[in-house]
Order: structure tokens, then C-alpha cells, then sequence
């Protein structure tokens, strides 16, 4: 029983793997969206074949992992680990903001104390 256990929670990290993988491809689809300037039609066509590809890979997983049968727990877990990317994204990007701000006060604060000092 507990091989059987191990096998179920063994299946339900590479499930949550494969969707932190997801959020992962769409926030370089959301960059190369950045760098480069698309009109609606692009953004829709750039968005179904993400979401094509993903039904692929999740289905492709589900058939190798469980004989192609749907478990609530698997796509649970593929929600799960792109919600947890997302989570560390935004967490990140306040990090970042935040680190910013304070070497941006810093080096203000270093050219005011430096300004009135003339060699």
C-alpha cells in the first residue's frame, strides 16, 4: 500500500512540475510579446497554440503516467504549480522594486552628501 502511495505522489509532483514548466513558457511568451509588437490577431493566435500545446503535453503525461486516465488530483496539481509560479513572480518583482528603490535612494543620497563638497 504504501508503494502505492509513493507512486500516487510521485505522479502528483511531476504533475506540479509540468505546470510551474506552463507558467514558465508563458512568461517568456508574455517577454517576447514585450520586445516585439503584436496585434490582436497575433496575440490570439500566439494564445491558442500555447494553450493547444498545453492540452498536448498534459494529455501526453496523463496517457504516459496514467494510462490516459483524467485525475482530479493531477490537474489540481498542474493548477497548482502555475498558481505557485505566479505567486513567486509577483513576489519577485516586489523584491526587485523593492532592491531598486533602495539602491536608487542610496546612490541619490551619496550624489546630494557629495554635491556640496567641491574639490
Amino acid at each position: 500500500m504504501s508503494g502505492e502511495i509513493l507512486l500516487e505522489l510521485q505522479f502528483f509532483v511531476r504533475a506540479f512540475l509540468w505546470g510551474m514548466f506552463l507558467a514558465l513558457v508563458y512568461d517568456l511568451i508574455r517577454i517576447f510579446r514585450r520586445l516585439v509588437s503584436h496585434g490582436t490577431a497575433a496575440l490570439a493566435v500566439e494564445d491558442i497554440l500555447y494553450w493547444l500545446a498545453c492540452g498536448v503535453l498534459i494529455f501526453r503525461m496523463l496517457y504516459q503516467e496514467n494510462s490516459g486516465a483524467i485525475r482530479g488530483f493531477a490537474i489540481a496539481a498542474v493548477v497548482l504549480g502555475m498558481l505557485l509560479c505566479l505567486q513567486l513572480e509577483k513576489l519577485l518583482k516586489k523584491v526587485r522594486k523593492k532592491l531598486h528603490n533602495s539602491v536608487k535612494r542610496g546612490i541619490m543620497s551619496s550624489k546630494s552628501t557629495q554635491g556640496g563638497k567641491k574639490s
